[in-house]
């Protein structure tokens, strides 16, 4: 009979010791990192209703959900975990004193190409600061970002601080909508930093929000037909016309689903839209314009007001994060290299203010070793203050936060040669010599574990000298051998591995002189 090889679904992870126990122990110190600046561990379930997502996540994030629907109700992995947060403060913590800082850590899921650092199972660490607005609540949540990185013993990273009003105030501006807003900014990314074609993503934009969109030529036509129908008849008489016209043609459009007067209404507000083509080509041209003047502070302000002021916007974010940069500096988190882009959009559509990315740049080149392959970004965060709200929040609670791909920051940490070997799991091995010692050795790592250490007992009986090497193989500090003549003098003998010493205790005294032992 075939044997059926069952396999790991791609694009997730097995972590085996001692992985496990490095990702654990770099959860373990960044939360504790986050609770030193006042924040309290919350958690939501993995699964969560699809329209919390859907609603302001962004276009990114929606096309790469794990979705599912069961009993009629549409559902989802979480894909991220700032939304799920802001669901729990909605549904349990409004009546809290603000603002309320809370931190986290677990598995979040994304259809995404698998790569080195990029999963379709991956664990973010981070945390959210509710209910504070301010230059003061941005120095603070980038200052935990940047310190947590430092306390786990990564030096190494880029900071890129930027903001969101500046491109937001310009699509108003040019009198883009909201739904175009929210598509412009979700291509930040793509035409910012991955150095898109400008053409192709107006093309794509444009075509999102219902603009020389190809492929329908059916609907084509008749959307070409309307203006002059229109011009001719204004919105009424172009109404009744077409709508006779395709009542006449007995045309079954769109399955059936919708009348002929209600094809017409759809049609006739897309015909007397203007074209935003234009608009949508400038907004580019500025993004790609802030993006070329990012750079250091201080000298970068001074080139980005002249081109704030050259479109008449408002100087405000360029305040917000200079503010924000000046206070995060009194942090005295030394040697950041930070870098200004108002250009950064973070691909989430909740973004509102500040925003940011840390970024490790890899090991320097040295001979035999090549110039690292390219940035790797490793946290992510920014101001989001409508969130709230939109999620059915009784009051405005501004807020702000960041997250932590924690896979990519033990890669990072690796390429550094900074990540510590764990702490070891086992503090002592308890070795009964015969099967008419293992009652008794039993006790004995009873007592152990009792008083906080943790044991092992051997249950394969291999042996003194088997044991010893297992002891040696997996970094067990101390032996404890228990045979008849210990048996009989009631005095156990503890070995420490590190010295190669050994000697016999009372059995009264065994936990102390395993304590003193570690």
């Amino acid at each position: 009979m075939d044997v059926l090889e069952l396999q790991r679904i791609r694009g997730t992870n097995d972590l085996i010791p001692p992985e496990d126990a490095h990702l654990r122990e770099l959860t373990r110190d960044l939360r504790a990192h986050f609770e030193r600046y006042g924040y309290r561990g919350i958690d939501t379930p993995v699964i969560e209703n699809l329209d919390l997502f859907l609603r302001k996540s962004g276009e990114e994030i929606a096309a790469r959900m794990y979705t599912f629907t069961h009993w009629n109700r549409k559902l989802c992995l979480r894909p991220e975990f700032t939304a799920s947060v802001m669901r729990a403060y909605v549904n349990h913590l409004q009546d809290r004193a603000l603002p309320v800082r809370l931190h986290y850590a677990g598995a979040t899921f994304r259809y995404e190409k698998p790569q080195r650092g990029r999963y379709r199972q991956f664990t973010e660490v981070g945390l959210e600061c509710i209910g504070a607005d301010g230059p003061a609540a941005d120095a603070e949540v980038l200052a935990a970002a940047c310190g947590a990185l430092r306390a786990v013993g990564l030096r190494r990273y880029r900071l890129v601080v930027g903001h969101l009003g500046a491109v937001l105030e310009l699509l108003r501006q040019l009198g883009i909508g909201e739904h175009g807003q929210a598509l412009i900014l979700a291509n930040m990314e793509h035409l910012a930093r991955r150095r898109a074609d400008p053409t192709e993503v107006i093309e794509r934009v444009l075509a999102l929000m219902g603009v020389g969109a190809a492929g329908d030529d059916e609907t084509a036509d008749e959307s070409s037909l309307l203006p002059t129908l229109l011009a001719e008849f204004g919105s009424k008489g172009a109404a009744d016309v077409a709508t006779d016209l395709l009542s006449r043609a007995n045309l079954a459009l769109e399955g059936g689903a919708r009348t002929p007067e209600e094809i017409v209404r759809r049609l006739l507000t897309k015909a007397g839209r203007p074209d935003p083509t234009e608009q949508v080509r400038r907004a580019t041209d500025f993004i790609l314009r802030l993006h070329d003047l990012a750079g250091p502070p201080p000298e970068v302000f001074g080139h980005l007001d002249a081109l704030l002021q050259e479109h008449g916007l408002d100087q405000a974010p360029l305040r917000a994060v200079r503010e924000a940069l000046s206070l995060f500096e009194r942090y005295g988190v030394s040697g950041v290299d930070v870098s200004v882009d108002l250009s950064l959009g973070r691909g989430l559509r909740y973004y509102t203010g500040l925003v940011f990315e840390l970024y490790y740049e890899g090991p320097p080149a040295s001979r035999g070793r090549p110039a690292p392959a390219g940035p790797s970004q490793i946290c992510g965060g920014g101001r989001y203050d409508d969130l709230v709200r939109s999620l059915g929040g009784r009051d405005h609670a501004p807020a702000c936060g960041f997250s932590f791909g924690l896979e990519r920051v033990k890669l990072a940490l690796e390429a550094e040669g900074a990540l510590p070997a764990p702490a070891g799991e086992v503090d002592a091995l308890v070795v009964p010599v015969a099967a008419e010692d293992v009652a008794d050795a039993i006790e004995l790592a009873r007592d152990l574990r009792e008083a906080g250490l943790a044991v092992e007992l051997d249950v394969r009986l291999r042996g003194v000298k088997g044991n010893l090497r297992h002891a040696d193989r997996h970094g067990i500090p101390t032996v404890v051998i228990y045979g008849q003549q210990e048996r009989d003098q009631r005095r156990p003998i503890l070995r420490a591995m590190g010295l190669r010493q050994e000697h016999s205790v009372d059995r009264t005294e065994l936990v102390d002189a395993v304590r003193a032992a570690l």
